[in-house]
C-alpha cells in the first residue's frame, strides 16, 4: 500500500495545481517586498539631493518622456536645479543650472572625477596600469604626460 501512495505524491509534483501554488507564492512574496520597499520609512538621511520618488525596479524612468530635456526641465521646476533620479537601478544626479554646473565641473572637479572600474579589469588588476582608470594622482599625471 505504501508504493501507490509514493507514486501518487511523486506524480502530484507535475500537476498544474502544484505549479499554480508555486506561482501564487512567488507573486505574493514579490508583492510583499514591493509594498515593503514603498512603505518603509527611510531612517537614514540620504546624502543625495531631493528628487521624485522612484518606483521599484524602474525608478523614475516613467517621468521621462520621448523628449528628456523637457521632462528634466519640468522636474527641475519642481525639485530645484540639482536633483537625483533613479534610472532603473542607477542613481543619477542631474544639474540643470549653469552656475551649479560650473561649480561642479570646474571648481569641484577632483571630488566628482571618480571613474567606475569594470569588474573585468578589476579581476585581472588591469585598472592599476591604465591612465583611463586610475584616480587623479602623481602616477596618473605621469602616465598622462607619456601619452601626450
Amino acid at each position: 500500500m505504501a508504493i501507490p501512495f509514493v507514486i501518487q505524491v511523486a506524480s502530484s509534483w507535475k500537476t498544474m495545481e502544484f505549479w499554480g501554488l508555486i506561482l501564487y507564492l512567488l507573486l505574493t512574496i514579490t508583492l510583499l517586498q514591493t509594498l515593503h520597499s514603498i512603505l518603509k520609512p527611510t531612517r537614514t538621511k540620504s546624502k543625495l539631493p531631493p528628487g521624485p520618488t522612484p518606483l521599484p525596479v524602474i525608478g523614475n524612468l516613467l517621468k521621462l518622456s520621448n523628449k528628456p530635456h523637457k521632462s528634466m526641465a519640468e522636474l527641475a521646476e519642481t525639485h530645484g536645479p540639482i536633483m537625483s533620479l533613479k534610472l532603473g537601478q542607477i542613481t543619477a544626479v542631474v544639474i540643470s543650472s549653469p552656475a551649479l554646473a560650473k561649480e561642479v565641473l570646474q571648481k569641484q572637479d577632483l571630488a566628482f572625477s571618480f571613474r567606475t572600474i569594470p569588474n573585468a579589469l578589476q579581476a585581472y588588476d588591469q585598472h592599476k596600469y591604465s591612465a583611463l582608470w586610475l584616480p587623479v594622482s602623481d602616477r596618473w599625471r605621469s602616465l598622462r604626460k607619456s601619452v601626450e
